[in-house]
């Protein structure tokens, strides 16, 4: 039996490690969403700092 192509994806996006049991096929992708949540938390994370060290410790 032939394994089916789902998505089809460029070799040079494509991790190939063979095993004893097979073959291992990791595909490398990034979608619009990640990129936006994983920049949110950046910017998040940017802002909590400099609040932190602008504006010091409340009262």
């Amino acid at each position: 039996m032939d394994p089916q192509v789902v998505v089809p994806v460029e070799i040079r996006e494509m991790t190939r490690v063979e095993t004893e049991k097979g073959n291992i096929n990791v595909i490398h992708e990034i979608t619009f969403g990640d990129l936006i949540v994983s920049t949110s938390i950046i910017a998040l994370l940017i802002f909590l700092v400099l609040s932190r060290v602008i504006g010091g410790r409340p009262n």
